[in-house]
């Protein structure tokens, strides 16, 4: 099986996506698949949420701009067959400069093909940033498949559509072609309620 790339993205913030990373991760673990979690977000909450130390100049700052090897970023757990790029701050800072690249919506692309094609592992989660800027366009250039975390509220289906539609045109546009919807991960439900049944 080859490794399946998916990235976890929503641009509202709030909405559970690096819980999903998280848990979906180490879920699968269990089920003895091999797991990269690559925090693509400069508030590293999936950093700190596997207990790994933010140090400044480990994120994948210097991979996507080409000077560095994606590998060489990766960092164990303290879950076995769990592994780690970690964020830091200074991940912000990528996307004025990945901006000015040339092919600056596939750095993250040409930065994990290598470490997929040595197939170590059978998934790689990229968990993104609460926006649509570079970093989580990057990501979906980069995914087969895209998990949207959502909200059991109404405002979170005003911003579905928005992802939705991005997803039409990364595919329309040939930017990446083979990009579908994993799933939607329906958050924080609250069963008591009419919109949570209704959402």
């Amino acid at each position: 099986m080859s490794t399946a790339v998916i990235a976890i993205a929503n641009q509202k913030g709030g909405v559970g996506k690096t819980t999903t990373a998280i848990n979906l991760a180490a879920c699968l673990t269990v089920h003895r698949k091999s797991v990269l979690l690559v925090d693509l977000d400069p508030q590293a909450n999936a950093t700190s949420g596997l207990g790994v130390e933010k140090v400044p100049g480990q994120s994948l700052y210097r991979a996507l701009l080409g000077e560095a090897p994606a590998e060489s970023f990766i960092r164990p757990t303290d879950y076995k067959r769990l592994d780690l790029i970690p964020s830091e701050l200074d991940l912000a800072g990528a996307e004025v400069e990945i901006a000015q690249t040339d092919n600056y919506l596939h750095r993250l692309r040409n930065a994990l093909e290598p470490v997929a094609a040595q197939g170590q592992y059978d998934f790689i989660f990229v968990d993104c940033p609460p926006s649509l800027g570079i970093l989580t366009m990057n990501a979906l250039t980069a995914a087969h498949s895209l998990l949207i975390p959502l909200q059991c509220e109404y405002y979170a289906l005003e911003g579905l559509s928005v992802i939705v539609d991005l997803v039409r045109k990364l595919k329309g546009t040939g930017t990446n072609p083979a990009l579908e919807i994993e799933g939607i991960v329906m958050t924080m439900y609250d069963g008591r309620t009419n919109l949570s049944q209704a959402v």
